[in-house]
């Protein structure tokens, strides 16, 4: 008998209430840092995925529940509604309109990216610092078999939090 992976499955109750965060950072020829940027884009729709030693705990609903966008079979995300970008760091206008154009969908590269690809591979020097799903309560937790697909791989429906 193989064993199961197990994992959380968080998925938001309201709509409008998952994000994918992307934070980036560019460094100078001394390898200091010059400056950077967080992309967020707002979803109608998507879950989330978390380790099983990882409980989601009743204080994380007001911030927003951080999860891995590598585990699980991804994050569903379906129907983007918003986009913001926020700047750190040396930038002129130009720079920022530019890079924003890129971001919101405004603007492609040769390769016809926009957005998140963009961030990913895109032809700049960003480095990606981390990224994450982040899910707003209220939310609903599943038991997932990590090796399954969708509701035949619920293990216990709604556990709720730690």
């Amino acid at each position: 008998m193989t064993e199961v992976e197990t994992l959380y499955r968080i998925t938001p109750c309201d709509k409008k209430s998952i994000e994918f965060e992307i934070e980036t950072y560019q460094l100078d020829s001394q390898g200091a840092y010059l400056k950077g940027f967080t992309a967020q884009f707002r979803y109608r729709w998507g879950v989330g995925f978390r380790e099983i030693d990882d409980a989601v705990f009743e204080y994380e609903l007001r911030d927003g529940v951080h999860c891995d966008p590598t585990l699980g079979w991804g994050g569903e995300l379906d129907d983007l509604v918003a986009v913001w970008v926020d700047f750190d760091g040396e930038w002129d206008a130009e720079e920022q309109e530019l890079v924003r154009q890129y971001i919101e969908g405004e603007q492609q590269d040769d390769e016809g990216r926009s957005g998140e690809a963009w961030i990913f591979d895109g032809d700049h020097e960003f480095e990606i610092e981390q990224d994450f799903i982040k899910i707003y309560g209220p939310v609903k937790i599943d038991l997932v078999d990590a090796k399954g697909y969708g509701d035949s791989a619920v293990i216990k429906e709604n556990i709720g939090t730690e």
